[in-house]
């Protein structure tokens, strides 16, 4: 009978015994899980994005009026969860040429300031360069009359990722190629393509020689037509389709120059693209 009752003391006292370890591995690998989420969480940091340039910094034709591709690319980073939160400082400047750009740079103490402790810098620059010298000779290019504002150009672009190194030199650079807005409508103007595509080869250089920079090219994103049937993403061919019947869907209609909301996507969400692979 004692022996009984002590088999059945022994049993009870491994039951709590198996009990209380249970319960304590429960509660410490709640506390570990706890505390590795809360680990994560704190890994999360803040991201900042400072755009500099042109009217497609502005984001001029934007329909949405809420900043071109600044703000698709807010938006894209913010629904990956991997930022605690994204800020932007748009320093875009409808009209500004190259050297307006580097000028303004040099005078904005704020977008000094804004560079030093951003974690990139995106750049719009170039496309007025090339359109003020374009202007001046629309019917009759001659390539020639770019090879100076070209230099002047690729010089202000060097002087600006300089500056953007010296005061930060850890900051992510990414710069935009220029497009040819009259691709859909005037193809015969071959020239045109032909200075853009040069000036795009020696800025993706330039870049290229920079730490931690990478140049986005949206030539070709931008060289797309749509049918006015609704057939899209179709080069023109000008034996079976009327010019006037095409159109590019991703400028703005009211100056077939800028891009709309949909060119701006293009922009942001290449954007986007480069960041997270980066």
């Amino acid at each position: 009978m004692k022996k009984g009752k002590s088999i059945l003391k022994s049993f009870l006292f491994l039951i709590i015994g198996i009990v209380l370890v249970v319960g304590t591995l429960t509660v410490l690998f709640r506390t570990r899980s706890n505390d590795d989420q809360e680990t994560t969480e704190t890994k999360k940091e803040p991201l900042h994005i400072v755009a500099i340039g042109d009217s497609l910094t502005e984001g001029v034709g934007d329909s949405a009026n809420s900043g071109g591709y600044v703000s698709i690319v807010d938006e894209l980073l913010e629904e990956t969860q991997n930022y605690q939160e994204v800020t932007t400082s748009n320093y875009g400047k409808s009209g500004d040429r190259s050297d307006q750009i580097l000028n303004r740079f040099y005078e904005d103490e704020m977008m000094q300031e804004d560079i030093k402790t951003a974690d990139m810098v995106v750049l719009t620059i170039g496309g007025n360069d090339i359109i003020q010298t374009f202007k001046k000779d629309f019917l009759t290019i001659d390539e020639q009359k770019f090879i100076a504002p070209e230099k002047t150009y690729q010089q202000n672009l060097k002087s600006l990722l300089t500056e953007f190194k010296a005061l930060n030199p850890k900051i992510e650079i990414y710069v935009f190629g220029i497009y040819n807005p009259y691709y859909v409508y005037f193809p015969e103007i071959t020239e045109m393509q032909t200075i853009v595509d040069e000036w795009n080869e020696k800025t993706q250089a330039i870049v290229s020689e920079t730490d931690n920079a990478a140049f986005l090219s949206i030539s070709s994103l931008f060289n797309q037509s749509s049918e006015s049937e609704g057939k899209e993403n179709q080069l023109l061919d000008e034996q079976t389709i009327d010019a006037t019947e095409v159109v590019n869907p991703y400028l703005y209609e009211e100056d077939l120059f800028h891009p709309n909301r949909a060119g701006y996507r293009l922009m942001g969400e290449e954007l986007f693209q480069a960041i997270v692979n980066n």
